[in-house]
């Protein structure tokens, strides 16, 4: 009995070695991306709520607005406070105080009475899902895969964001007004099932706390210009991709297409993101970055350009979203991907989520300043002028990434 219980310990500790040290390769990464699904929707599943809001607990859509406001100010604070402390936690850690912020938050919004009280839970809940994000992000920016890492986690936000709007309405009549949040717990449990994937590839040590061989990051610590390219390429994406496609509806019924079709071709082209995510997961870093990226930038300014100049129809109309939202899936995966191999700490990764927060914010308020009553001839031409600029901007680090892992891969 004495040897199988030594034997069982033995194996015990070896188990947690590999689970400390080890990578846990394609399926891990696969886990941790849906680990961090519960974060990652906020911002997609936000009619869902702003509804809710309105519907069950009464706000105008002012206010509603403003506890969506909020809530995405929490999850921004939250990615700030995870990039501090990423040096200081083990990610598990991390992830488990966002878990529980945020799971708090949900649970005491289904008996918010205010409004002033309902700002505060959301903003609650808002700062754990940004600490979840930031835990995850980082995890998949240290990982030699980080490119397929990124498409699935941005697949996943796809299919769970569509899938979360889907059942709403059919819970509601079941559940009432607490289906929103009870559906977001459901989600909850399940990171909470798969957090302890966090201790793999490193995250079971705080950053301060391993070694440059580990990290990588000695050579990496001659390249800040590079890192900051990379965030401004990013964010300048940012401004012009999420700044268009807020005025998306807009634009489409002053083509003289009906509200309501609009509504179902954007619900219809923003579920075509999903074989842009398969994409880079297929292809991985298997022809670097810099190609990957910059030919995903070119498709998706082309409709940018058809929108600006041409005559659209409604085939135009669908055709282009489609096509952007393909693109779209292709192109942030790899400028996480750039950030990931010029960082292997992962922390430029995070900041990329932060900057892509950033620029999300500022976006809609520029291109809605550029419009000039049913013309947006003005705002298409910013938004290309700023992704040629982007484009730009990224070539020199996307590069320079792709040279560092040719390094690495040497070594």
């Amino acid at each position: 009995m004495t040897m199988m219980h030594g034997a069982g310990k033995r194996g015990e500790m070896r188990e947690k070695r590999w689970v400390n040290r080890g990578d846990g390769g394609l399926p891990a990464l696969f886990l941790v991306a849906a680990c961090g699904a519960y974060g990652a929707i906020i911002v997609s599943i936000l009619p869902s709520l702003v509804g809710a809001w309105v519907s069950d607990h009464g706000l105008t859509e002012q206010l509603a607005g403003e506890v969506a406001a909020a809530n995405v100010l929490g999850a921004t604070l939250g990615l700030a406070l995870a990039l501090f402390l990423v040096s200081r936690w083990p990610l598990p850690h991390i992830a488990r105080l966002g878990l529980g912020l945020a799971m708090t938050g949900d649970m005491l919004s289904i008996w918010a009475d205010s409004f002033l009280v309902l700002c505060l839970l959301r903003a609650l809940s808002g700062l754990g899902v940004g600490l979840l994000t930031g835990a995850v992000t980082n995890w998949i920016g240290r990982n030699e895969h980080a490119a397929r890492g990124f498409g699935m986690y941005t697949m996943l936000q796809f299919i769970v964001a569509a899938g979360y709007i889907a059942l709403i309405p059919v819970l509601v009549p079941f559940l009432g007004g607490a289906s929103v949040y009870l559906c977001l717990l459901a989600l909850g449990f399940l990171s909470l099932l798969l957090v302890p994937l966090l201790n793999l590839n490193g995250g079971s040590e705080p950053l301060r706390a391993m070694s440059v061989a580990v990290t990588g990051d000695k050579a990496q610590e001659d390249r800040p210009f590079m890192k900051l390219l990379s965030l401004l390429a990013f964010g300048l994406f940012c401004v012009a991709a999420v700044g268009l496609w807020s005025y998306m509806l807009r634009f489409g019924t002053i083509l003289g297409i009906e509200s309501e079709r609009v509504t179902q071709i954007l619900a219809f082209s923003a579920l075509c993101g999903i074989p842009g995510t398969i994409l880079v997961v297929a292809l991985g870093a298997r022809y670097g970055r810099t190609w990957p990226l910059m030919l995903a930038l070119l498709v998706y300014t082309v409709p940018a350009i058809l929108f600006g100049v041409a005559e659209v129809s409604v085939a135009i109309f669908i055709g282009g979203l489609v096509v952007q939202n393909i693109a779209w899936a292709v192109v942030a995966p790899y400028f996480q991907a750039v950030q990931a191999a010029l960082d292997r700490t992962g922390r430029l990764a995070v900041w990329g989520v932060l900057v892509v927060s950033l620029g999300a914010g500022i976006g809609p308020a520029l291109t809605g300043f550029l419009i000039e009553g049913s013309s947006y001839a003005f705002a298409f031409a910013a938004a290309i002028g700023v992704l040629v600029l982007a484009a730009l901007t990224s070539l020199a680090p996307a590069i320079a990434g792709d040279r560092d892992e040719a390094v690495r891969s040497k070594v």
